[in-house]
């Protein structure tokens, strides 16, 4: 090979950054160590990776952009090659970058990671809480070793692990009155002051499940955080729509909520595992994702 590993970790970390100074802050070395690198890496390779610009930084070519992903899933077979060497005395060392949808991150991603690594103590994440684009995007980048999502938007190159179906509920206020009812239907709501979760994918989603009545219902606030939407609706604001299971229906202000499902037949989601099918996975993001699936399938829906 006419080029080294070290001078792909250049790339990835100055394509990161798109910026020689920075990168070389992060890299803990000159910046004209990192100028001269990239620019054999470029003679190595025949083709343009960076466009200079005079005092705004860098940008990337469309060739640096295609071999981007590559050159990061080269660099994560280099290290599960010494992951792999490493567990042969006994061990399991590396980082796993893990993406979730951002409605998930809170009730979802901490256990996860606290559990595995307490059974990997070798292991760290670098985590990112984003939207289904910004995952769906890591993952075809390569920044992104695995995602927690729904199966929304899910293209032909990402395998998707469907793990749990996640019907919709509604929140109601703890004195609402219909927080003694069984279930409720969704014609009982549609009037009701509605505090929707405004999140893409999540917002049409809930309003779509109103189409079989009608009528689609009018936010009267709206919130792209859950705890803030749970907040609104156990201080009696209105009602909302989820679908993640809940450990407590205490909010962090004291106020409680009730959770009822529904009456009518409603579409569920499903949460799974996203990686993708371009990107080699890892041992250890192997190991992780079988660690998710038996995890996940286990949640349980702590409803009335």
């Amino acid at each position: 090979m006419r080029y080294s590993l070290r001078q792909l970790r250049y790339f990835v970390v100055t394509a990161e950054a798109l910026s020689f100074t920075a990168a070389a802050r992060r890299l803990h070395i000159s910046q004209p160590s990192i100028s001269t690198a990239l620019a054999d890496l470029e003679v190595s390779f025949g083709v343009q990776l960076f466009i200079r610009h005079h005092a705004s930084g860098l940008s990337l070519t469309q060739a640096g952009r295609d071999l981007l992903g590559q050159a990061r899933n080269l660099l994560k077979i280099a290290e599960e090659l010494q992951m792999t060497a490493k567990e042969m005395d006994g061990g399991m060392t590396g980082v796993i970058a893990l993406g979730c949808l951002v409605s998930l991150a809170l009730p979802l991603m901490p256990g996860l990671i606290s559990r595995f690594t307490a059974d990997y103590s070798g292991i760290s994440f670098r985590t990112m809480e984003a939207h289904q684009d910004g995952l769906m995007r890591g993952l075809h980048d390569g920044s992104l070793d695995i995602a927690l999502t729904y199966s929304l938007d899910i293209t032909e190159d990402i395998a998707f692990t469907p793990l749990l179906a996640l019907p919709p509920y509604a929140i109601l206020p703890r004195t609402h009155r219909l927080a003694r009812a069984r279930k409720v239907s969704l014609a009982d709501l549609l009037d009701e002051p509605y505090v929707m979760l405004d999140l893409p994918h999540s917002r049409e989603y809930f309003a779509a499940l109103f189409d079989s009545v009608g009528s689609r219902p009018v936010p009267a606030y709206r919130s792209s955080q859950p705890e803030v939407v749970r907040g609104m609706v156990a201080n009696g604001l209105g009602y909302s729509l989820l679908n993640f299971p809940l450990k407590s229906m205490r909010t962090v202000d004291g106020e409680d909520f009730v959770v009822k499902r529904f009456k009518d037949q409603v579409n569920a989601t499903t949460l799974g595992i996203a990686q993708s099918r371009t990107m080699r996975p890892r041992q250890v993001v192997h190991r992780f994702a079988s660690f998710c699936e038996n995890a996940i399938r286990r949640l349980q829906f702590d409803a009335a």
